[in-house]
């Protein structure tokens, strides 16, 4: 599943960033594969709000769709 198809409040892991993203600027930001990340809240364009442990990262809906995850166990 996308990151997209997640709802508020999902612990997910990464597994992998589609090629057509930019997969440096991400990287830097911490989502790489095996992150542990959070959605904490959809914007009112569609756009996400995500928490890398202290951090919050706020992505696009286009971006978000290239993000691949899995719940976290």
């Amino acid at each position: 599943m996308t990151l997209r198809d997640c709802q508020p409040g999902a612990d997910v892991v990464l597994r992998r960033v589609a090629e057509t993203c930019s997969r440096r600027r991400l990287a830097e930001w911490g989502l790489v594969p095996g992150a542990p990340v959070r959605l904490v809240a959809r914007g009112p364009a569609g756009g996400l709000i995500l928490a890398l442990g202290d951090t919050r990262i706020a992505l696009d809906s286009r971006t978000a769709d290239t993000v691949l995850v899995e719940p976290a166990r």
